[in-house]
């Protein structure tokens, strides 16, 4: 009887490993060469800033890349932006900046992913787009967001995420930083530019 149990247990093991195995997912490494860049107005010039630093974790399972059909192949994702890294190149733009977004009591800009969809349409191993869900969090004030995103992997093991997202600054209760005594006044609308790569 106890014979019969182990061969039991034996033969789930070899129908159900797979299926567990190709569930893993794996932790990936950001590239250094990866950017975000925050785009803005003013009524005098358009500016931006770069970010010069990020904690970004991700953990993908490249082998749903596979299945036929594919599935969307990120199990999780969340961004950490010092808002003390955000880079304009001008200091005066950076304390208006930092001002802003309260860097002292808001030290942070956090975005956390919820959901990630497959756009089926062209969708391939190497290339295919994701509608991104998740929280985004500035000033202590969080807002649920849905944006595109590109990927493309690269070199086998390494995978490129492109894309965009406008964000309204009042949203989070946030005042476009101002000059002159309010006469140069950035716009409401910022627009984040990121392009990530990433490699076991």
């Amino acid at each position: 009887m106890k014979t019969l149990i182990n061969y039991i247990l034996a033969a789930l093991l070899i129908i159900f490993l797979p299926i567990i195995g190709w569930a893993q997912s794996v932790n990936y490494n950001v590239n250094e060469t990866s950017t975000l860049v925050i785009k803005g107005t003013s009524t005098i010039h358009d500016w931006e800033a770069d970010v010069e630093k990020m904690d970004i974790n991700i953990a993908l399972e490249p082998a749903t890349l596979q299945q036929d059909p594919i599935t969307n192949p990120v199990a999780n994702f969340s961004i950490l932006v010092p808002v003390e890294s955000i880079e304009s190149g001008k200091g005066r733009m950076n304390r208006k900046i930092y001002g802003a977004l309260e860097k002292d009591d808001y030290p942070q800009i956090k975005f956390e992913l919820t959901k990630a969809e497959l756009v089926e349409s062209n969708a391939s191993s190497e290339s295919f787009e994701l509608n991104s869900s998740g929280t985004l969090t500035i000033k202590g004030n969080s807002r649920d967001i849905t944006f595109p995103v590109k990927a493309t992997q690269v070199d086998g093991n390494n995978f490129r995420f492109e894309g965009s997202y406008s964000i309204n600054m009042k949203d989070y209760d946030v005042d476009p930083p101002s000059a002159m005594f309010g006469t140069i006044k950035s716009g409401e609308e910022v627009e984040v530019v990121f392009n990530i790569l990433v490699s076991k």
